[in-house]
């Protein structure tokens, strides 16, 4: 029998595509505050054990695209592990609300004492949880941003939004081209890499590729992938670039087709596998199979319905499904 239970869907690895938006959709994000969002996700995810696929920056919101093992980021932690994660989050500094520094961890840790139990207790219960992660990287940049600005109160409009997608699947690299191709949408690149506030823009300034491996890696087994054997990276950026080029081409005849009134049949993106909604307000995207797993305990996981996945107009060798349907409103 199949277990369907929401702890063994919570404990698997799992990705997922996080966005949320500025209070009152207000555009308060400068280039200034789009670099300390970008030290705060790094810092954050090398404490908590996760991986950041790619990102994008916008000024009233941000996408983030994430892979998280709870178990890996959790159970499989030595204290030398544990004090480097600390480390990277907290640098030479004291943490708060534990009132130890790197140092004096890393000697608790080692003498195994009461206390030392208690602080890796405290510090993994905030690593491999999406939940966790996300409350304390907003908290994070909105300390900063009052600060910075001398300003009070809230930053963000609502707690955060997200779509499972399934590991090793066409949906996930369509997702993560969804979210680098975010500033071409809104007019503020004419390429993903020339945007240094997104994944790919990032990557092809110099920065770290191997994030992307996570598009195109097989499960071979609990906690063991495989890279298929040839160049991830570039076909991905072959790929974005292919539908860069299409994206422009839709927006130049937009105002052509309004003033028309004509439709023009099957969007080129969604022929070529990118859907416009789906990455963000499909629930959870991946193959039939592992969709109709999530809709069947859709109730536990909060949003999801049960009902069978809706396949989604997207030519690519792995059919992509979508949890939901969504309105052009959401």
């Amino acid at each position: 029998m199949k277990d369907y239970s929401r702890r063994s869907v919570l404990d698997e690895e799992m990705c997922f595509h996080v966005m949320s938006r500025v209070v009152q959709r207000r555009f308060l994000i400068d280039e200034k505050g789009m670099e300390e969002m970008r030290r705060i996700l790094r810092t954050q995810a090398a404490f908590a054990g996760l991986d950041v696929i790619t990102f994008c920056f916008l000024k009233n919101h941000f996408h983030i695209l994430l892979h998280i093992d709870p178990l890996r980021a959790r159970e499989e932690v030595t204290d030398g592990e544990l004090v480097s994660r600390f480390r990277a989050l907290y640098g030479g500094k004291r943490s708060p609300s534990l009132g130890v520094d790197a140092e004096t961890l890393e000697t608790l840790l080692a003498k195994n004492s009461p206390r030392a139990a208690e602080l890796r207790r405290k510090l993994l219960a905030r690593m491999g949880d999406l939940s966790v992660f996300m409350r304390e990287l907003k908290t994070r940049f909105t300390f900063w941003y009052n600060k910075h600005y001398k300003t009070v109160g809230t930053f963000w409009a609502e707690r955060y939004r997200r779509v499972f997608v399934e590991p090793g699947s066409a949906a996930l690299r369509t997702v993560a081209a969804y979210i680098d191709l975010n500033a071409v949408r809104a007019g503020l690149a004419d390429s993903p890499g020339e945007y240094r506030f997104c994944g790919l823009g990032e990557a092809l300034g110099g920065g770290e590729k191997s994030a992307y491996d996570w598009l195109m890696r097989r499960k071979k087994g609990r906690g063991r992938w495989e890279l298929v054997d040839h160049d991830v990276f570039g076909e991905y950026v072959a790929h974005v670039k292919r539908l860069t080029a299409i994206l422009k081409a839709e927006k130049a005849g937009l105002n052509r087709l309004k003033k028309t009134g004509t439709v023009g049949g099957n969007s080129g993106l969604k022929e070529a596998g990118w859907g416009e909604g789906y990455g963000a307000k499909g629930g959870a995207v991946g193959s039939a199979s592992w969709v109709e797993r999530l809709c069947e305990i859709g109730g536990m996981l909060g949003f999801l319905r049960k009902r069978r996945p809706i396949a989604l107009n997207a030519s690519v060798d792995e059919p992509i499904y979508a949890a939901r349907r969504w309105h052009a409103g959401d």
